[in-house]
């Protein structure tokens, strides 16, 4: 049987609360931590959950898959901004049904980047060529993400996407990113 260590006393408490914290780093352990939290809520009739972030971002591709396994969640999601949402961090927040932000806390929006390029993929044509479609291709989703949930069109978004610039909850909402400006976590 698959061992894991995702779910620590702290992520169980809060578990039985229903309540999944992302906070940190996007990357593959919080993929499996949202994994296996989404199964345990699912085994128990997928109740609604509150998913609380406080993140920079991290990876496009884990970013997505956590999109992805909030999506297919059958139970409600209620996402919570506290402090910032930066990046992947705030496709993250889109695949909540409800997005909430705190009245401080920052929402962040741009282009997707890759900090692992070595210099053998710029060295040679093909490899580039090849990194900068799949790339074109995760942006072109992050895109279809944004647009359907704010209600923007695609250029607005690249608009937005381009300036790279913190949103406050205030102009997070009056973008769509948002749904709700709140005081205090439920």
């Amino acid at each position: 049987m698959w061992q894991n260590d995702h779910l620590d006393e702290l992520r169980l408490g809060l578990l039985e609360k229903c309540v999944i914290d992302l906070g940190g780093q996007v990357d593959d352990k919080m993929v499996l931590y949202v994994r296996e939290a989404l199964l345990r809520l699912t085994a128990r009739g997928a109740p609604t959950v509150t998913i609380q972030i406080t993140s920079e971002g991290g990876s496009v591709e884990f970013g997505l898959d956590i999109y992805d396994l909030l999506r297919s969640y059958s139970g409600k999601k209620v996402g919570f901004v506290c402090g910032f949402a930066r990046s992947m961090a705030a496709i993250i927040l889109q695949g909540c049904d409800t997005r909430c932000c705190m009245r401080h806390a920052q929402i962040m929006i741009h282009h997707i980047s890759k900090s692992s390029v070595s210099l053998d993929v710029l060295r040679d044509e093909k490899r580039l060529e090849k990194l900068k479609i799949e790339m074109e291709s995760q942006q072109t989703r992050i895109y279809s993400i944004l647009s359907v949930r704010s209600g923007r069109k695609p250029d607005e978004i690249i608009a937005e996407c381009k300036k790279e610039k913190n949103m406050s909850s205030e102009e997070a909402k009056a973008f769509g990113l948002i749904d709700e400006i709140v005081d205090s976590l439920p």
